[in-house]
């Protein structure tokens, strides 16, 4: 069978995950516990609550008698992305209780993001975020949510050895366990599977198109960059330049600052500098 996409493939990776043992498995080396069997998995799942209102689409969707749980795959760097886990965990929460039903009947929320990237370049795998008070950090707000960003880039020994091998194998392809050679397995099954072939090529060329454009728009801020330190270079040589020359005039220091627009201190800096280029 030939292999043309991976697991980074949004909708191949919720295909695999439709298989519950899968899905199970790979929350369980995320969330490092046992968790209870899963009773609904849905892949693509739609999420609306008006016509006027912003959709979502969640990759994996998936719920047990405890919690409801969504992962996302992320190969390509989205912005706003603490805000947008926050509107994801909202809209989940919109049809779990029942009219007149407690809230203390709400289950565990869990928004995971698998990025291909690290988004708080700090390389950690894991970056787990829940609400606590500012004022006491150990005191949990217990509003059962939790928002797990994991990074297939991390350099840190900061989680079992079961999820490193599963977030190696979304980077590199190659399976180093049991579970990872499983989830390779069907990989290959899905993507071979003719129902799927042009859901999965249309999902493939969004992210190509995606990650496309964050290139170019990554030139663009580079070049800005560049452009803007090299003005700053020159506007910075002019400025001592100007100064040099009121100093081989002996201009009065109170004058030159005022021209200048400068600081007594940065005037010091600069004297130095002159004093120290006609020695």
């Amino acid at each position: 069978m030939s292999r043309k996409y991976s697991i980074r493939n949004y909708m191949v990776f919720g295909l695999v995950m439709k298989h519950e043992r899968l899905a199970k498995a790979c929350l369980e080396r995320i969330l490092n516990k046992k968790i209870a069997r899963l009773e609904y998995i849905e892949v693509e799942k739609d999420e609306n609550v008006s016509i006027s209102a912003h959709g979502v689409r969640y990759d994996v969707y998936c719920e047990n008698e405890d919690a409801i749980y969504n992962i996302e795959m992320q190969a390509y760097v989205v912005d706003a992305l603490g805000k947008r886990s926050r509107y994801y965990q909202d809209m989940m929460d919109m049809n779990l209780l029942r009219k007149n039903e407690s809230y203390s009947k709400l289950r565990h929320n869990i928004v995971i993001f698998i990025c291909t990237y690290d988004p708080f370049k700090m390389g950690y795998h894991m970056y787990t975020f829940e609400n606590r008070c500012r004022q006491e950090p150990s005191l949990l707000l217990d509003d059962a949510t939790s928002k797990i960003i994991l990074n297939t880039k991390g350099t840190r020994d900061d989680v079992p050895k079961p999820l490193q091998m599963f977030l190696h194998y979304i980077e590199t392809g190659e399976a180093l366990d049991e579970y990872t050679a499983e989830v390779d397995q069907t990989v290959d099954l899905v993507q071979n599977d003719d129902r799927w072939r042009e859901p999965i090529m249309t999902a493939e060329e969004y992210m190509k198109e995606r990650i496309e454009c964050e290139v170019r728009e990554r030139v663009k801020e580079e070049v800005q960059a560049q452009v803007q330190a090299l003005v700053q270079a020159q506007v910075q040589a002019q400025l001592k330049d100007s100064i040099f020359r009121m100093l081989d005039n002996e201009e009065p220091s109170e004058k030159i600052c005022m021209y200048i627009n400068i600081t007594e201190n940065e005037f010091r800096e600069y004297q130095a500098e002159y004093l120290k280029s006609r020695q």
